[in-house]
């Protein structure tokens, strides 16, 4: 499994339930790593994403009603985008029931998210965005589980690293 993140100086990734920063490259970046790709997401990070064109989305949530696994009720957001949820409690049979596919899935956020998956990322895509921003929420600690780091991408001071396992 693959996760995607973008965090500063600070490891701040959000403020407020939005990204503290505006770099187009890097929501280009977002996209073409996505693009047509399962999206893994938690309920804030969701309901704060536009409609995006040719990816599906589980929301990982601890306040859908139980279902089985293998059944995913679905939720909308605001925008319209269509996901489906995944109770907590039921991870690890999602995971296990959806392995073949698991390579196209991508974690990507928000705090909780990340630290929930991290046993089951195997390369954590990361831009080091340059500086330091307001920001309330922020990445929880991931590096010591990788043990390669490759810088992949990197734009206007910023960079995207690479840590795999």
């Amino acid at each position: 499994m693959k996760a995607i993140a973008a965090m500063d100086e600070n490891r701040g990734i959000g403020i407020k339930g939005k990204i503290p920063w505006h770099i187009p490259q890097d929501f280009k970046w977002f996209k073409e790593f996505t693009m047509n790709k399962t999206l893994i997401v938690g309920r804030t990070t969701f309901n704060t994403l536009p409609k995006l064109k040719d990816r599906e989305c589980y929301v990982v949530t601890k306040n859908s009603p139980m279902s089985t696994v293998g059944f995913y009720p679905t939720t909308t957001n605001s925008n319209g985008y269509v996901g489906k949820k995944i109770h907590i409690n039921h991870l690890d049979g999602v995971i296990k029931l959806n392995e073949p596919e698991s390579n196209n899935w991508i974690v990507a956020g928000g705090a909780k998210t990340y630290e929930l998956f991290m046993p089951y990322i195997t390369e954590f895509y990361v831009t080091h965005v340059k500086g330091e921003y307001e920001a309330d929420t922020f990445m929880p600690p991931f590096e010591h589980l990788y043990n390669k780091q490759d810088v992949v991408k990197e734009f206007d001071g910023h960079k995207v690293i690479k840590y795999s396992r």
